[in-house]
């Protein structure tokens, strides 16, 4: 199994960073807000909340002058937030498309964006079901109708993993053979009943694993299914995160922050310590993958 610690002789320090922020800007102009001092709202994608609101809690305890509010919505709210200016930062696990890219560059916004941690989509089955593996294409041929061999259970399509099925794995094609539910819980708790279903979810989301496995996803490379029906060239991964930095494990999602605001506010502040040592230290502790520090892999038996 592979162990992901971080680099100490990299660390980041949050305060040290954070006041030579405040340092610079207070050179400039006197306020009354700072990146450790003021109120702002963030806007939380449903999928990364837990983490993020974890991310808070040691936040707020080291600055307590800053009063961060953090909502947690839709993927495409929170773009639609930033965009119409009702906040100044938000979380998520979607990037902007070519309509929401044209309206940034038309009213020239200065939108900073910080890759924050990388999410695993993973695919579920009960503890009785018995496929361990998985292909990619084999994924796509389900849910497209092409192969009956799997039946799939997946999230309604205002969240993260739905975007992710079709935007990444289907080519921006809505699935046309899946049970659909209200949310990756729901997929979850639904996998957990029958035995002839596989879920896919979001990896960090899935709080109790006790009463379903991971399948093992691997990707053809090069090769003909033809030849990989044979068991040639093909390895098989799980969703853990030390295979997701090595992109070994096929199924990935990139975690975004983005941030508009002039001058400094608790946004930049919190921006700064989400994509620290110990921001990216909390979110490993949840299952992502660290984006924004380098870190090192060891292998144990």
């Amino acid at each position: 199994m592979y162990k992901i610690i971080g680099a100490i002789s990299l660390k980041i320090y949050c305060e040290s960073i954070l006041i030579a922020c405040f340092l610079a800007f207070a050179g400039c102009q006197q306020s009354n807000v700072t990146p450790t001092k003021g109120a702002v709202v963030v806007d939380v994608d449903r999928a990364v909340f837990p983490v993020i609101k974890k991310e808070k809690n040691v936040f707020d305890s080291l600055y307590v002058q800053a009063k961060l509010t953090i909502k947690e919505v839709d993927p495409l709210q929170g773009i639609i937030d930033l965009l119409n200016g009702k906040v100044k930062m938000v979380v998520s696990t979607q990037y902007f498309n070519r309509k929401e890219s044209h309206f940034i560059d038309s009213l020239n916004l200065d939108i900073k964006r910080f890759k924050f941690c990388y999410n695993a989509i993973a695919i579920i089955g009960s503890k009785k079901n018995t496929t361990e593996n998985i292909r990619v294409d084999e994924i796509k041929d389900a849910l497209l109708g092409n192969s009956s061999n799997y039946n799939f259970i997946i999230p309604g399509n205002t969240t993260s993993t739905y975007s992710y099925i079709k935007d990444e794995l289907l080519n921006g094609q809505d699935p046309k053979n899946a049970q659909i539910v209200k949310n990756d819980s729901e997929v979850v708790s639904k996998v957990e009943k029958f035995n002839d279903v596989l879920g896919i979810v979001s990896f960090n989301q899935v709080q109790d694993s006790s009463l379903i496995h991971f399948v093992q996803v691997g990707q053809l490379k090069n090769q003909s299914k033809q030849a990989s029906n044979a068991g040639l060239n093909v390895s098989y991964f799980t969703p853990h995160p030390g295979f997701v930095l090595k992109e070994y494990y096929p199924l990935k999602q990139t975690v975004y922050i983005f941030l508009h605001e002039y001058g400094m506010s608790p946004a930049s502040g919190f921006t700064t310590f989400l994509t620290s040592y110990e921001g990216q230290k909390i979110a490993l502790s949840q299952n992502l993958a660290p984006a924004a520090v380098p870190v090192k892999i060891n292998e144990s038996q």
